[in-house]
C-alpha cells in the first residue's frame, strides 16, 4: 500500500550540495478538492512564492518542473498538534481558570496558560519524535507520467 501523498508543484531555482532550491506556487494546492473555496489558497494568492530547500537523490537542474510532496498522515498528526490540541488546552485552562477564581480574569489567564503549555508540550513532543513533522519529498516528474495534469489538456 503506498502513501497517499499531497502534492505541490515547483521549479527548482538552483541545486548546490545535494539540495534543490525550489521555488513552489503560492495560489493553494487544490490537492483536496476544494479549489477556489479553500481559505488557504485564498490567504496564499498574491504572495511571493514559497522557497524550500530540499534534499535531492535524481538528477534535477535549474529550471525543471518537480512536485513537492508531504505524506498526508503525518500532515495530518502535526495539523491535529499544532491546532486541535493548543485549542483543547486552551478550553481546559478557560475552565480551570473559570472553576478556581470565578472571575473573566481568571478565565482568560486560564486560557492564555493553557494555551502556551499545549505549545510548549507540543516542541518537546516534535524534539522527542523525529519523524513526528512531515518532511517536504522532492517528487521528478519522471517517477510520474502525470505530474502536471492541467497541461496535458491545452489545445
Amino acid at each position: 500500500m503506498s502513501t497517499k501523498m499531497i502534492e505541490h508543484r515547483g521549479v527548482v531555482q538552483r541545486v548546490e550540495g545535494g539540495k534543490a532550491l525550489v521555488a513552489m506556487e503560492t495560489a493553494g494546492c487544490a490537492s483536496c478538492g476544494q479549489g477556489g473555496s479553500c481559505g488557504i489558497g485564498k490567504m496564499a494568492a498574491g504572495r511571493p512564492a514559497t522557497v524550500l530547500t530540499i534534499p535531492v537523490s535524481g538528477e534535477v537542474k535549474a529550471g525543471d518542473f518537480v512536485l513537492i510532496g508531504l505524506p498526508e498522515s503525518k500532515l495530518t498528526l502535526s495539523a491535529l498538534l499544532g491546532y486541535l490540541f493548543p485549542a483543547f488546552a486552551m478550553l481546559l485552562g478557560a475552565w480551570l481558570g473559570a472553576s478556581l477564581e470565578g472571575s473573566d480574569g481568571a478565565t482568560a489567564l486560564g486560557a492564555i496558560a493553557g494555551f502556551i503549555a499545549a505549545l510548549i508540550i507540543a516542541r518537546i513532543v516534535i524534539g522527542m519524535v523525529p519523524n513526528l513533522m512531515p518532511a517536504p519529498q522532492l517528487i521528478l516528474p519522471q517517477s510520474r507520467s502525470n505530474a502536471f495534469p492541467k497541461e496535458h489538456y491545452h489545445d
